[in-house]
């Protein structure tokens, strides 16, 4: 195989925008004048290595760069049962009629791989990155069952360059140096300079993944299962995809660093498969994913499933869209994207999509927590809601359905949460709907407070306004350790991760009559179909 000489390109504009989630691609040579050239000096850059799976690797193979991959995909070869208590809501109806009924199975999966976790399924007292055990659906003899299908590894083919156990590295020889760059958040892409690369590969036991390879940071690790992250990433990553016609849409395979299966729930699916434009009715692209463990600090470099320590693994050509910790946005790039979005959602479920023009529904949906982030004057709030008109409560976990999620939001005009991860539905409301965010005391670090509301003001369509508690005596600590640490803190102080984490677990003492007010002086507004910008207020202050 021979080598290539190419540049990384890093798209700092696009259409106008910024530096607004802005991708990072190994491209094909290109015309295209509004990338800009990543400044690297004229070394042959020969691989981005990937050395053990906990990093992504943007590979620049030993291959012609200017090979455009064939259109194939593998999301048409074949079908796997999708059910959720014999069916899904959304998806093909051409299924064999001797389909398993499955309750706990629902939404899309990867292309030949549907998982279900029978160890910890609906257990209270699972334990943070516990060791899980699935069971995996085979077609072939239509059964659940231990062992996991080929299908669900994604292997290369041989080759003289490859990936192995940890970082992503980028292969370069000559005598310039090329300084490494910051992938994502957790992902450095480091630089190996050697003499003669294909001298040094030439012993090495390597694969290369063939085509587009999209790699996918899920930075916040920790909270895998928060939706909330979910849709930062996978909202600008809609955007990104949608204009960069050199990277196949969907690509030929996804990589998703640092998660295990079980964190993969219907909502991520569903809304992965819309970012990556799966058309409805068809599988997700293959993904790649490392092999799981019991700690959440060996997952991550654990080696990919399907392959050994020692092997290395290359990709063709990859893409890595940047998180908001290196350069990227918490949102759609224009409110253009974000409107199709939420229409390509509702169609995935086979549900109209919201429209405008329409009078907002006069229902006042509240959502209620469980674990944290509870509203301790809860019935004294919910007797001040009934004096605007219906109030219907609700509560969203890993086990509502998200057809059923999106059937209440199509339905309310009003919705009141407090500062959650399931404000990432907000962005699903129907247009001229609003939003009355309670938000915590100190909770502003690197702007969290407004993460929901810059997605919903990108929408256009959707009225978003908070009330933020800013007194000792309004929050209730769940931890007294965190209570005599942070307490006293001024939000100015509590510019620090462990004390943001802290202000994650724990309780609010409404002030009504606060709260009451700013739905006096908004919700006539709001029913009166008056625009975001004729309706709009400053967001609280700190």
């Amino acid at each position: 195989m021979s080598t290539a000489e190419a540049r990384l390109r890093k798209r700092g504009t696009v259409k106008g925008t910024e530096n607004k989630g802005a991708s990072q691609l190994a491209p094909p040579k290109s015309t295209d004048t509004s990338a800009t050239p990543c400044p690297l000096p004229q070394s042959r850059i020969h691989t981005a290595w990937l050395c053990g799976l906990v990093a992504a690797c943007l590979a620049i193979l030993g291959v012609s760069i200017q090979k455009l991959w064939p259109a194939q995909t593998l999301q048409n070869t074949a079908k796997t049962p999708f059910t959720a208590n014999g069916s899904s809501p959304f998806l093909s109806t051409d299924l064999p009629p001797d389909v398993e009924s499955i309750n706990n199975i629902e939404g899309i999966f990867p292309w030949g791989c549907q998982w279900r976790d029978v160890q910890h399924d609906g257990s209270a007292n699972k334990k943070f990155w516990a060791t899980e055990e699935y069971e995996y659906w085979h077609g072939d003899v239509k059964q659940w069952k231990a062992d996991m299908p080929e299908t669900c590894t994604v292997r290369g083919t041989p080759a003289r360059e490859g990936y192995n156990n940890g970082r992503f590295y980028l292969l370069v020889d000559g005598p310039a140096a090329v300084a490494p760059w910051k992938m994502t958040r957790n992902q450095d892409l480091n630089v190996l300079h050697v003499d003669d690369a294909n001298q040094w590969a030439a012993p090495l036991d390597a694969k290369v993944v063939s085509g587009d390879t999209l790699i996918f940071d899920f930075v916040y690790f920790l909270h895998p299962t928060a939706i909330g992250h979910w849709s930062e990433m996978m909202f600008p990553l809609f955007s990104i995809l949608r204009l960069e016609p050199a990277f196949k849409r969907p690509p030929k395979q996804f990589m998703l660093l640092h998660l295990k299966r079980v964190h993969l729930m219907e909502w991520a699916r569903a809304v992965m498969s819309v970012a990556l434009g799966v058309n409805v009715h068809e599988t997700l692209p293959p993904m790649l994913m490392q092999q799981e463990t019991d700690s959440v600090w060996t997952q991550i470099p654990s080696p990919l499933e399907g392959y050994g320590p020692n092997e290395w693994v290359s990709f063709e050509r990859a893409l890595v869209v940047r998180d908001i910790f290196t350069g990227g946005v918490r949102t759609f790039l224009s409110t253009e994207d974000a409107q199709a979005f939420r229409a390509l959602i509702y169609k995935q479920y086979n549900l109209p999509a919201p429209e405008a023009g329409k009078p907002v529904p006069r229902v006042i949906t509240f959502q209620r927590k469980r674990a944290n982030r509870r509203v301790i004057n809860e019935d004294q709030l919910m007797r001040m809601l009934r004096e605007f008109g219906e109030v219907r409560v609700v509560e969203f976990n890993a086990t509502t359905s998200f057809h059923e999620q999106l059937q209440i939001i199509a339905s309310t005009g009003v919705f009141i949460s407090v500062h959650t991860s399931n404000l990432a539905n907000a962005q699903f409301l129907p247009p001229g709907a609003a939003v009355f965010e309670i938000i915590q005391r100190n909770w502003c670090w690197e702007n969290l407070d407004r993460s929901f509301q810059v997605q919903t003001e990108m929408m256009g369509d959707i009225h978003h306004y908070a009330w933020r508690a800013r007194h000792r005596n309004q929050t209730v600590y769940i931890n007294k350790r965190d209570s005599e640490r942070f307490g006293d803190w001024t939000s100015q102080q509590c510019a620090t991760e462990d004390c943001v984490e802290a202000h994650t677990n724990v309780d609010v003492v409404v002030n009504v009559n606060e709260f009451r007010a700013l739905l006096r002086d908004r919700l006539p507004h709001v029913w009166a179909g008056k625009s975001v910008a004729e309706a709009v207020i400053p967001w609280p202050e700190v």
